[in-house]
C-alpha cells in the first residue's frame, strides 16, 4: 500500500526546471535579480508537449517512435539531472505558440530554438534544432555569472538594439568573459550599426574584433580582410599605423611574410616615427628568425 505513495513523494521532490509561459514576469524578474534568461521556443512543433520533468521508473527514458525534436530536447535534455542543476541559476521560459511578438524579436524561425540572455532580454547564445545534453550543459555554464558591469550596456540595447556604443561594450564584456564568439558577434553587430560612423570610434572596434578574431578564433585571414577594408575606407583616418600592425600581425599568422613586408614597408613610409611601426618591425623580424 505504500509504494504508491512513496512513488509520488519521489515524484514530487525531484527537482525539475520551473518552467513558465509567462516572459513578461520572467523579464523584470530577470532585470532585478540580474540573473540570465533560459528561452524554449517549441511553437508548432508537432506532438510536443510543455517540459514537466517526469521521472522514469527503473531506469532511463526509453524513447519512442517518431518523437519530435522538441520531445528528444524535453527527455534527453530538461529532464537530465545535470542539465536541471545548471539551470538554477536561469530564468527559464517556454515559449509555445500564441503571440508572435516573441518570435518576431528574437527570430525563431526553427522549432526547437533554445536561447539564453543577458537579464535585459539581449541574446548570448542560440541553438537551433536538437541538441545533446553534453553541449547545453557546456553552454549553460559558459555563461557569465555576474553581469554588473554589463548593466549600462544591457539596458541601452534593450531599448536599442543597433547603439554602437553598447554593442562595442557588451562585446567587450563576453571578450574578458572568455566568449570570443559572442563578442566578435556583437563586434560585427556594432560595426554594421548606423551609430558607428566615427571614424576614431569605429576603429577602435575594427582593431578590437579584428585581435579577437585572430587571438581566439584562429580566423586571420578574416582578420586581414577587416584591417584591409577599413585602411582602404579612410586611408588617412586616425589609427591606421595600428590597422597596418594589426594587418602585419594577421598575415605574419597566415605565414604570408611577403604580405606582412608590403605592409612593413607601408608603415616606414608613412608612419616611420609610430610606436606600431617599430612594433610591427619587431615582429617581422622575429618570423624571419623561426624556421
Amino acid at each position: 500500500m505504500l509504494a504508491p505513495v512513496l512513488l509520488l513523494a519521489m515524484l514530487a521532490a525531484r527537482p525539475s526546471i520551473p518552467w513558465t509561459t509567462d516572459y513578461t514576469k520572467a523579464l523584470s524578474d530577470a532585470a532585478e535579480q540580474r540573473r540570465p534568461l533560459l528561452l524554449f521556443f517549441r511553437y508548432n512543433c508537432e506532438g510536443s508537449r510543455l517540459p514537466q520533468n517526469p521521472i522514469a521508473v527503473g531506469g532511463p527514458i526509453e524513447h519512442q517512435e517518431g518523437l519530435s525534436p522538441c520531445e528528444r530536447m524535453q527527455e534527453d535534455v530538461w529532464e537530465d539531472a545535470a542539465i536541471v542543476s545548471a539551470a538554477e541559476r536561469y530564468l527559464p521560459v517556454v515559449v509555445d505558440g500564441g503571440d508572435m511578438t516573441l518570435q518576431s524579436r528574437y527570430q525563431a524561425v526553427r522549432v526547437p530554438t533554445t536561447l539564453i540572455t543577458d537579464p535585459w532580454g539581449n541574446e548570448v547564445f542560440r541553438t537551433s534544432g536538437y541538441l545533446e545534453r553534453d553541449k547545453m550543459a557546456r553552454i549553460l555554464g559558459a555563461v557569465p555569472r555576474d553581469f554588473a558591469s554589463l548593466a549600462t550596456a544591457g539596458q541601452t540595447l534593450k531599448a536599442n538594439p543597433t547603439d554602437f556604443g553598447a554593442l562595442v561594450s557588451a562585446a567587450r564584456f563576453y571578450e574578458e568573459a572568455s566568449l570570443p564568439q559572442v563578442s566578435d558577434r556583437l563586434y560585427a553587430s556594432a560595426l554594421a550599426a548606423p551609430g558607428g560612423t566615427d571614424v576614431a570610434a569605429r576603429r577602435q572596434a575594427v582593431i578590437s574584433r579584428g585581435l579577437n578574431l585572430m587571438a581566439r578564433l584562429s580566423r586571420a585571414e578574416e582578420a586581414a580582410g577587416l584591417f584591409e577594408k577599413e585602411l582602404a575606407a579612410a586611408p588617412e583616418g586616425p589609427g591606421s599605423d595600428a590597422l597596418l600592425l594589426g594587418l602585419v600581425n594577421a598575415r605574419l599568422t597566415q605565414g604570408k611574410r611577403k604580405e606582412a613586408e608590403a605592409a612593413v614597408k607601408q608603415m616606414e613610409s608613412r608612419f616611420a616615427s609610430s610606436p606600431y611601426t617599430a612594433r610591427a618591425k619587431e615582429n617581422l623580424a622575429a618570423a624571419k628568425k623561426q624556421p
